[in-house]
Protein backbone atom coordinates (compact mmCIF):
# COMPACT_ATOMS: atom_id res chain seq x y z
CA UNK A 1 0.00 0.00 0.00
CA UNK A 2 1.40 3.38 -0.94
CA UNK A 3 1.95 6.08 1.62
CA UNK A 4 -0.59 8.33 -0.07
CA UNK A 5 -3.30 5.70 0.11
CA UNK A 6 -2.61 5.01 3.79
CA UNK A 7 -2.98 8.71 4.54
CA UNK A 8 -6.35 8.84 2.78
CA UNK A 9 -7.69 5.83 4.71
CA UNK A 10 -6.46 7.17 8.04
CA UNK A 11 -8.04 10.54 7.36
CA UNK A 12 -11.40 8.90 6.61
CA UNK A 13 -11.26 6.82 9.81
CA UNK A 14 -10.48 9.89 11.88
CA UNK A 15 -13.51 11.65 10.38
CA UNK A 16 -15.81 8.75 11.18
CA UNK A 17 -14.56 8.48 14.75
CA UNK A 18 -15.02 12.20 15.26
CA UNK A 19 -18.56 12.05 13.96
CA UNK A 20 -19.49 9.09 16.20
CA UNK A 21 -17.84 10.68 19.19
CA UNK A 22 -19.73 13.91 18.66
CA UNK A 23 -23.06 12.06 18.53
CA UNK A 24 -22.27 10.19 21.74
CA UNK A 25 -21.39 13.41 23.56
CA UNK A 26 -24.66 15.00 22.35
CA UNK A 27 -26.71 12.12 23.69
CA UNK A 28 -25.01 12.37 27.09
CA UNK A 29 -25.40 16.18 27.29
CA UNK A 30 -28.94 17.04 26.03
CA UNK A 31 -29.16 20.32 27.98
CA UNK A 32 -26.59 21.78 25.71
CA UNK A 33 -28.42 20.80 22.55
CA UNK A 34 -29.63 23.56 20.29
CA UNK A 35 -33.26 24.55 19.89
CA UNK A 36 -33.44 22.32 16.88
CA UNK A 37 -32.71 19.16 18.88
CA UNK A 38 -35.12 16.22 18.85
CA UNK A 39 -37.97 16.45 21.40
CA UNK A 40 -41.68 15.60 21.86
CA UNK A 41 -44.26 18.16 22.96
CA UNK A 42 -47.60 16.64 23.99
CA UNK A 43 -50.54 19.03 23.86
CA UNK A 44 -54.27 19.09 24.41
CA UNK A 45 -56.74 21.24 22.53
CA UNK A 46 -59.12 23.57 24.38
CA UNK A 47 -62.57 22.20 23.56
CA UNK A 48 -66.21 22.98 24.35
CA UNK A 49 -68.31 20.45 26.22
CA UNK A 50 -69.48 19.29 29.63
CA UNK A 51 -67.40 18.99 32.80
CA UNK A 52 -68.55 16.84 35.70
CA UNK A 53 -67.11 16.11 39.14
CA UNK A 54 -68.29 12.95 40.88
CA UNK A 55 -67.74 10.91 44.02
CA UNK A 56 -68.35 7.19 44.23
CA UNK A 57 -69.41 4.55 46.71
CA UNK A 58 -71.08 1.15 46.75
CA UNK A 59 -74.05 -0.31 48.58
CA UNK A 60 -76.95 -2.69 48.21
CA UNK A 61 -80.42 -2.27 46.75
CA UNK A 62 -83.28 -2.06 49.22
CA UNK A 63 -86.97 -1.29 48.93
CA UNK A 64 -87.79 2.32 49.74
CA UNK A 65 -90.78 1.17 51.80
CA UNK A 66 -91.00 -2.04 53.83
CA UNK A 67 -93.99 -3.17 55.91
CA UNK A 68 -93.64 -5.69 58.74
CA UNK A 69 -97.21 -6.91 59.07
CA UNK A 70 -98.38 -8.63 62.28
CA UNK A 71 -101.51 -9.24 64.31
CA UNK A 72 -102.48 -6.65 66.90
CA UNK A 73 -104.32 -9.20 69.03
CA UNK A 74 -103.28 -12.53 70.52
CA UNK A 75 -104.56 -15.83 69.23
CA UNK A 76 -103.74 -18.92 67.24
CA UNK A 77 -102.92 -18.58 63.56
CA UNK A 78 -105.70 -20.25 61.58
CA UNK A 79 -104.49 -19.54 58.04
CA UNK A 80 -101.67 -17.94 56.04
CA UNK A 81 -102.71 -16.91 52.55
CA UNK A 82 -99.40 -15.74 51.02
CA UNK A 83 -95.91 -17.05 50.35
CA UNK A 84 -92.48 -15.54 49.77
CA UNK A 85 -92.19 -13.89 46.37
CA UNK A 86 -95.92 -13.34 45.98
CA UNK A 87 -97.07 -9.92 44.81
CA UNK A 88 -99.85 -8.48 46.97
CA UNK A 89 -102.08 -5.41 46.88
CA UNK A 90 -102.91 -3.04 49.71
CA UNK A 91 -105.79 -4.48 51.74
CA UNK A 92 -105.22 -8.06 50.62
CA UNK A 93 -105.71 -10.74 53.31
CA UNK A 94 -102.40 -12.21 54.44
CA UNK A 95 -103.40 -14.43 57.38
CA UNK A 96 -106.11 -15.02 60.00
CA UNK A 97 -106.33 -16.16 63.61
CA UNK A 98 -109.21 -18.07 65.25
CA UNK A 99 -112.07 -15.52 65.48
CA UNK A 100 -114.35 -17.52 67.82
CA UNK A 101 -113.67 -15.51 70.97
CA UNK A 102 -113.74 -12.18 69.15
CA UNK A 103 -116.99 -13.04 67.41
CA UNK A 104 -118.59 -14.00 70.75
CA UNK A 105 -117.56 -10.64 72.20
CA UNK A 106 -119.14 -8.85 69.26
CA UNK A 107 -122.39 -10.78 69.71
CA UNK A 108 -122.56 -9.90 73.42
CA UNK A 109 -121.73 -6.26 72.76
CA UNK A 110 -124.38 -6.04 70.07
CA UNK A 111 -126.97 -7.49 72.48
CA UNK A 112 -126.02 -4.86 75.07
CA UNK A 113 -126.45 -2.14 72.48
CA UNK A 114 -129.88 -3.47 71.56
CA UNK A 115 -130.91 -3.47 75.24
CA UNK A 116 -129.64 0.07 75.70
CA UNK A 117 -131.52 1.24 72.64
CA UNK A 118 -134.75 -0.25 74.01
CA UNK A 119 -134.16 1.32 77.42
CA UNK A 120 -133.62 4.71 75.83
CA UNK A 121 -136.78 4.33 73.78
CA UNK A 122 -138.77 3.53 76.94
CA UNK A 123 -137.24 6.46 78.81
CA UNK A 124 -138.10 8.82 75.96
CA UNK A 125 -141.71 7.59 75.96
CA UNK A 126 -141.94 8.14 79.72
CA UNK A 127 -140.52 11.62 79.33
CA UNK A 128 -143.07 12.43 76.64
CA UNK A 129 -145.93 11.22 78.87
CA UNK A 130 -144.64 13.23 81.82
CA UNK A 131 -144.45 16.36 79.72
CA UNK A 132 -148.02 15.84 78.52
CA UNK A 133 -149.22 15.40 82.13
CA UNK A 134 -147.42 18.58 83.11
CA UNK A 135 -149.06 20.49 80.29
CA UNK A 136 -152.51 19.30 81.33
CA UNK A 137 -151.90 20.20 84.98
CA UNK A 138 -150.66 23.65 84.01
CA UNK A 139 -153.80 24.22 81.91
CA UNK A 140 -156.05 23.14 84.78
CA UNK A 141 -154.22 25.42 87.19
CA UNK A 142 -154.63 28.39 84.85
CA UNK A 143 -158.36 27.76 84.62
CA UNK A 144 -158.71 27.48 88.41
CA UNK A 145 -156.81 30.71 89.04
CA UNK A 146 -159.01 32.57 86.53
CA UNK A 147 -162.21 31.50 88.33
CA UNK A 148 -160.99 32.73 91.75
CA UNK A 149 -162.91 35.68 93.35
CA UNK A 150 -161.18 38.75 91.88
CA UNK A 151 -161.96 40.80 94.96
CA UNK A 152 -160.72 38.57 97.70
CA UNK A 153 -158.18 36.74 95.55
CA UNK A 154 -159.01 33.76 97.70
CA UNK A 155 -157.34 30.47 96.80
CA UNK A 156 -159.86 27.72 96.98
CA UNK A 157 -159.23 24.15 97.91
CA UNK A 158 -159.67 23.24 94.24
CA UNK A 159 -156.89 25.60 93.27
CA UNK A 160 -154.55 24.10 95.83
CA UNK A 161 -155.23 20.65 94.44
CA UNK A 162 -154.52 21.70 90.89
CA UNK A 163 -151.24 23.34 91.92
CA UNK A 164 -150.18 20.13 93.60
CA UNK A 165 -150.82 18.27 90.35
CA UNK A 166 -148.58 20.70 88.49
CA UNK A 167 -145.77 20.24 90.96
CA UNK A 168 -146.10 16.46 90.75
CA UNK A 169 -146.06 16.56 86.96
CA UNK A 170 -142.92 18.70 86.99
CA UNK A 171 -141.21 16.17 89.26
CA UNK A 172 -142.18 13.37 86.87
CA UNK A 173 -140.73 15.29 83.94
CA UNK A 174 -137.48 15.81 85.82
CA UNK A 175 -137.28 12.13 86.72
CA UNK A 176 -138.05 11.04 83.16
CA UNK A 177 -135.39 13.41 81.83
CA UNK A 178 -132.82 11.82 84.14
CA UNK A 179 -133.82 8.37 82.95
CA UNK A 180 -133.36 9.44 79.33
CA UNK A 181 -129.91 10.85 80.12
CA UNK A 182 -128.97 7.61 81.86
CA UNK A 183 -130.28 5.54 78.94
CA UNK A 184 -128.23 7.66 76.50
CA UNK A 185 -125.09 7.13 78.57
CA UNK A 186 -125.67 3.37 78.75
CA UNK A 187 -126.22 3.25 75.01
CA UNK A 188 -123.00 5.20 74.34
CA UNK A 189 -121.07 2.81 76.58
CA UNK A 190 -122.58 -0.23 74.87
CA UNK A 191 -121.76 1.22 71.44
CA UNK A 192 -118.15 1.85 72.50
CA UNK A 193 -117.87 -1.74 73.71
CA UNK A 194 -119.28 -2.96 70.40
CA UNK A 195 -116.79 -0.84 68.46
CA UNK A 196 -113.93 -2.32 70.48
CA UNK A 197 -115.26 -5.82 69.90
CA UNK A 198 -115.57 -5.19 66.16
CA UNK A 199 -112.00 -3.88 66.07
CA UNK A 200 -110.81 -7.02 67.84
CA UNK A 201 -112.73 -9.17 65.38
CA UNK A 202 -111.23 -7.28 62.43
CA UNK A 203 -107.80 -7.76 63.99
CA UNK A 204 -108.15 -11.51 63.57
CA UNK A 205 -107.61 -10.87 59.85
CA UNK A 206 -104.17 -9.56 58.86
CA UNK A 207 -104.18 -7.40 55.73
CA UNK A 208 -101.42 -5.81 53.67
CA UNK A 209 -100.93 -2.13 54.47
CA UNK A 210 -98.95 -1.49 51.27
CA UNK A 211 -98.67 -3.06 47.82
CA UNK A 212 -95.50 -4.98 47.14
CA UNK A 213 -93.74 -8.32 47.19
CA UNK A 214 -93.72 -10.71 50.15
CA UNK A 215 -90.10 -11.09 51.24
CA UNK A 216 -90.61 -13.12 54.42
CA UNK A 217 -93.23 -15.23 56.22
CA UNK A 218 -92.20 -15.73 59.84
CA UNK A 219 -94.82 -18.14 61.14
CA UNK A 220 -97.05 -21.12 60.44
CA UNK A 221 -100.62 -22.26 61.02
CA UNK A 222 -101.07 -23.21 64.67
CA UNK A 223 -98.51 -20.75 66.00
CA UNK A 224 -99.54 -18.30 68.71
CA UNK A 225 -99.35 -14.59 68.16
CA UNK A 226 -98.36 -12.03 70.76
CA UNK A 227 -100.46 -9.02 71.64
CA UNK A 228 -98.71 -5.84 70.52
CA UNK A 229 -99.07 -3.01 68.07
CA UNK A 230 -99.85 -3.92 64.51
CA UNK A 231 -97.19 -3.90 61.83
CA UNK A 232 -96.38 -0.67 60.08
CA UNK A 233 -94.57 0.50 57.02
CA UNK A 234 -91.38 2.50 57.14
CA UNK A 235 -88.79 3.85 54.76
CA UNK A 236 -85.57 1.95 54.35
CA UNK A 237 -83.46 5.11 54.72
CA UNK A 238 -81.73 4.81 58.05
CA UNK A 239 -79.52 7.81 57.54
CA UNK A 240 -81.80 10.75 58.18
CA UNK A 241 -80.59 14.06 59.49
CA UNK A 242 -81.99 17.47 60.24
CA UNK A 243 -80.80 18.74 56.90
CA UNK A 244 -82.04 15.88 54.78
CA UNK A 245 -85.38 14.77 53.49
CA UNK A 246 -84.93 11.15 54.47
CA UNK A 247 -86.69 9.45 57.36
CA UNK A 248 -85.51 6.55 59.40
CA UNK A 249 -87.23 3.20 59.22
CA UNK A 250 -90.22 2.83 61.51
CA UNK A 251 -91.17 -0.77 60.86
CA UNK A 252 -92.42 -2.58 63.95
CA UNK A 253 -92.00 -6.24 64.78
CA UNK A 254 -93.86 -9.01 66.56
CA UNK A 255 -92.14 -11.71 68.58
CA UNK A 256 -88.94 -11.09 66.63
CA UNK A 257 -87.42 -8.12 64.84
CA UNK A 258 -89.85 -8.59 61.97
CA UNK A 259 -93.58 -9.14 61.54
CA UNK A 260 -95.41 -12.30 60.57
CA UNK A 261 -95.29 -11.18 56.93
CA UNK A 262 -92.76 -8.72 55.49
CA UNK A 263 -93.72 -6.81 52.36
CA UNK A 264 -91.33 -4.73 50.26
CA UNK A 265 -92.62 -2.15 47.81
CA UNK A 266 -90.18 -2.83 44.97
CA UNK A 267 -91.66 -0.10 42.79
CA UNK A 268 -89.24 2.28 44.52
CA UNK A 269 -85.72 1.30 45.56
CA UNK A 270 -82.82 2.89 47.38
CA UNK A 271 -79.12 2.30 47.87
CA UNK A 272 -77.48 2.90 51.24
CA UNK A 273 -73.88 3.71 50.33
CA UNK A 274 -70.97 4.62 52.61
CA UNK A 275 -68.92 7.57 51.35
CA UNK A 276 -65.37 8.37 52.35
CA UNK A 277 -64.93 11.13 54.91
CA UNK A 278 -63.44 13.57 52.40
CA UNK A 279 -66.16 12.87 49.84
CA UNK A 280 -69.01 13.14 52.35
CA UNK A 281 -68.31 16.87 52.75
CA UNK A 282 -69.31 17.31 49.10
CA UNK A 283 -72.68 15.56 49.51
CA UNK A 284 -76.00 17.36 49.73
CA UNK A 285 -79.61 16.22 49.49
CA UNK A 286 -81.00 16.55 45.98
CA UNK A 287 -77.77 15.85 44.08
CA UNK A 288 -78.20 13.61 41.05
CA UNK A 289 -76.46 10.27 40.77
CA UNK A 290 -75.92 7.41 38.36
CA UNK A 291 -76.25 3.85 39.64
CA UNK A 292 -74.85 0.74 37.96
CA UNK A 293 -75.24 -2.89 38.91
CA UNK A 294 -72.27 -5.25 38.54
CA UNK A 295 -74.59 -8.27 38.33
CA UNK A 296 -76.67 -6.75 35.52
CA UNK A 297 -74.41 -5.70 32.70
CA UNK A 298 -75.27 -2.56 30.80
CA UNK A 299 -78.04 -1.42 33.15
CA UNK A 300 -77.87 2.12 34.57
CA UNK A 301 -80.37 4.03 36.70
CA UNK A 302 -80.60 7.71 37.52
CA UNK A 303 -81.12 8.63 41.16
CA UNK A 304 -80.98 11.39 43.76
CA UNK A 305 -79.43 11.77 47.20
CA UNK A 306 -82.36 11.72 49.64
CA UNK A 307 -80.67 11.37 53.04
CA UNK A 308 -77.23 11.86 54.59
CA UNK A 309 -76.15 10.52 57.96
CA UNK A 310 -75.31 13.30 60.43
CA UNK A 311 -72.58 11.19 62.04
CA UNK A 312 -69.93 8.95 60.58
CA UNK A 313 -69.23 5.27 61.11
CA UNK A 314 -65.72 4.11 61.98
CA UNK A 315 -64.50 0.73 60.77
CA UNK A 316 -60.84 -0.24 61.11
CA UNK A 317 -60.00 3.43 61.81
CA UNK A 318 -61.67 4.49 58.55
CA UNK A 319 -64.56 6.95 58.83
CA UNK A 320 -67.41 6.77 56.33
CA UNK A 321 -70.77 8.51 56.11
CA UNK A 322 -73.83 6.55 54.94
CA UNK A 323 -76.14 8.23 52.48
CA UNK A 324 -79.40 7.08 50.95
CA UNK A 325 -79.69 7.25 47.17
CA UNK A 326 -83.22 6.85 45.80
CA UNK A 327 -83.62 5.59 42.24
CA UNK A 328 -85.83 7.69 39.95
CA UNK A 329 -87.22 4.45 38.50
CA UNK A 330 -86.38 0.80 38.96
CA UNK A 331 -84.81 -0.78 35.85
CA UNK A 332 -85.82 -4.25 34.74
CA UNK A 333 -83.65 -7.10 35.93
CA UNK A 334 -82.46 -5.69 39.26
CA UNK A 335 -83.30 -7.37 42.55
CA UNK A 336 -83.34 -6.52 46.23
CA UNK A 337 -79.97 -6.93 47.89
CA UNK A 338 -77.91 -6.62 44.73
CA UNK A 339 -74.66 -4.66 44.81
CA UNK A 340 -75.01 -1.17 43.38
CA UNK A 341 -72.22 1.25 42.46
CA UNK A 342 -73.18 4.89 42.95
CA UNK A 343 -71.62 7.91 41.27
CA UNK A 344 -72.92 11.21 42.67
CA UNK A 345 -72.45 14.40 40.65
CA UNK A 346 -71.16 17.05 43.05
CA UNK A 347 -70.51 19.76 40.45
CA UNK A 348 -71.08 20.17 36.73
CA UNK A 349 -70.96 22.70 33.91
CA UNK A 350 -72.39 22.36 30.41
CA UNK A 351 -71.19 23.76 27.10
CA UNK A 352 -68.03 25.28 28.58
CA UNK A 353 -64.37 25.47 27.62
CA UNK A 354 -62.28 22.75 29.19
CA UNK A 355 -58.88 21.08 29.19
CA UNK A 356 -57.61 17.80 30.58
CA UNK A 357 -56.87 18.38 34.25
CA UNK A 358 -53.21 17.43 33.65
CA UNK A 359 -52.84 20.58 31.57
CA UNK A 360 -54.02 22.93 34.32
CA UNK A 361 -52.21 24.01 37.47
CA UNK A 362 -54.92 25.10 39.89
CA UNK A 363 -54.28 27.80 42.47
CA UNK A 364 -56.23 28.88 45.54
CA UNK A 365 -59.62 30.56 45.48
CA UNK A 366 -59.74 34.25 46.32
CA UNK A 367 -62.15 36.00 48.65
CA UNK A 368 -64.87 36.12 46.02
CA UNK A 369 -64.66 32.40 45.39
CA UNK A 370 -62.84 32.74 42.07
CA UNK A 371 -60.18 30.09 41.52
CA UNK A 372 -57.14 31.00 39.46
CA UNK A 373 -54.71 28.75 37.66
CA UNK A 374 -52.16 28.55 34.90
CA UNK A 375 -51.78 26.68 31.63
CA UNK A 376 -48.87 26.60 29.23
CA UNK A 377 -50.07 27.46 25.74
CA UNK A 378 -48.10 26.10 22.81
CA UNK A 379 -47.95 28.22 19.68
CA UNK A 380 -47.94 26.98 16.10
CA UNK A 381 -44.19 27.60 16.03
CA UNK A 382 -43.67 25.48 19.15
CA UNK A 383 -43.26 28.44 21.48
CA UNK A 384 -44.58 28.01 25.02
CA UNK A 385 -46.35 30.74 27.02
CA UNK A 386 -47.39 30.45 30.67
CA UNK A 387 -50.93 31.86 30.78
CA UNK A 388 -53.12 32.89 33.73
CA UNK A 389 -56.65 31.45 33.63
CA UNK A 390 -59.78 31.41 35.78
CA UNK A 391 -60.80 27.87 36.70
CA UNK A 392 -64.40 26.67 37.06
CA UNK A 393 -65.58 23.15 37.79
CA UNK A 394 -62.73 20.75 38.45
CA UNK A 395 -64.04 17.50 37.03
CA UNK A 396 -62.89 13.93 37.28
CA UNK A 397 -60.69 14.12 34.17
CA UNK A 398 -61.20 17.63 32.82
CA UNK A 399 -61.22 21.16 34.21
CA UNK A 400 -63.44 24.05 33.14
CA UNK A 401 -61.58 27.15 31.98
CA UNK A 402 -63.72 30.22 32.57
CA UNK A 403 -61.36 32.72 30.97
CA UNK A 404 -57.82 33.04 29.67
CA UNK A 405 -58.01 30.69 26.68
CA UNK A 406 -60.19 30.16 23.63
CA UNK A 407 -61.44 27.11 21.83
CA UNK A 408 -58.75 25.57 19.65
CA UNK A 409 -55.79 26.73 21.74
CA UNK A 410 -53.10 24.12 22.38
CA UNK A 411 -51.95 23.57 25.95
CA UNK A 412 -48.95 21.63 27.19
CA UNK A 413 -49.58 18.56 29.31
CA UNK A 414 -47.25 16.24 31.18
CA UNK A 415 -44.95 14.28 28.90
CA UNK A 416 -45.43 11.09 30.94
CA UNK A 417 -49.25 11.22 30.92
CA UNK A 418 -51.29 9.44 28.29
CA UNK A 419 -54.31 11.53 27.25
CA UNK A 420 -56.58 10.32 24.51
CA UNK A 421 -57.26 13.81 23.17
CA UNK A 422 -53.64 14.91 22.84
CA UNK A 423 -51.64 15.58 19.72
CA UNK A 424 -47.92 15.10 19.30
CA UNK A 425 -45.50 17.26 17.33
CA UNK A 426 -41.79 16.57 16.86
CA UNK A 427 -38.77 18.66 15.92
CA UNK A 428 -35.75 17.16 14.25
CA UNK A 429 -32.14 18.01 15.15
CA UNK A 430 -29.33 18.53 12.74
CA UNK A 431 -27.80 15.29 14.01
CA UNK A 432 -30.89 13.19 13.35
CA UNK A 433 -29.01 11.26 10.71
CA UNK A 434 -26.79 9.81 13.43
CA UNK A 435 -29.26 7.04 14.22
CA UNK A 436 -26.88 4.08 13.99
CA UNK A 437 -23.34 5.44 13.93
CA UNK A 438 -22.36 3.49 10.71
CA UNK A 439 -20.53 4.67 7.64
CA UNK A 440 -22.07 7.40 5.47
CA UNK A 441 -24.33 6.34 2.62
CA UNK A 442 -22.34 5.13 -0.39
CA UNK A 443 -19.34 4.03 1.70
CA UNK A 444 -16.01 5.75 1.99
CA UNK A 445 -14.59 7.62 -0.92
CA UNK A 446 -11.32 6.16 -2.26
CA UNK A 447 -8.45 7.99 -3.92
CA UNK A 448 -8.32 7.62 -7.73
CA UNK A 449 -6.24 4.67 -8.97
CA UNK A 450 -5.84 3.20 -5.52
CA UNK A 451 -5.85 -0.53 -4.86
CA UNK A 452 -8.85 -2.25 -3.15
Amino acid sequence: MTRRRRLMINSALVGVLALVGGGTWYALHPSTASAGSTGTVRTATVATGDVKATISASGNLAAATVANEKFSTSGTIASISVSVGQVVTAGQVLATIDPTSAQSAVTQAQAAVNTAVQARTTANLQLTAARESLAEAQTALATTVTSTDPVTKAVTTSTKGTLAQVLSAEAQVSSATGQVDQANAQLASAQATLATANTALAATTLKASIPGTVTAVNGAVGDSTGSSSSGSAGTSAGTSSGTSSGTSAASSSSSSSSGLVTIADVSSMTVSAAFAEADAAKLSVGQVADVTFPAVSGVTATAKVTAIAPTGTTTNSVVTYPATITLDSVPAGVRLGQTADVSVTTASASNVLYLPSQAVTVGAADGSGTTSGTVTLVGSDGSQTLTQVVVGVQGDATTQIVSGVKAGDKALISLDTAIGTTTTTSTTSGLAGLSGGGAPAGGFNRAPGGNG
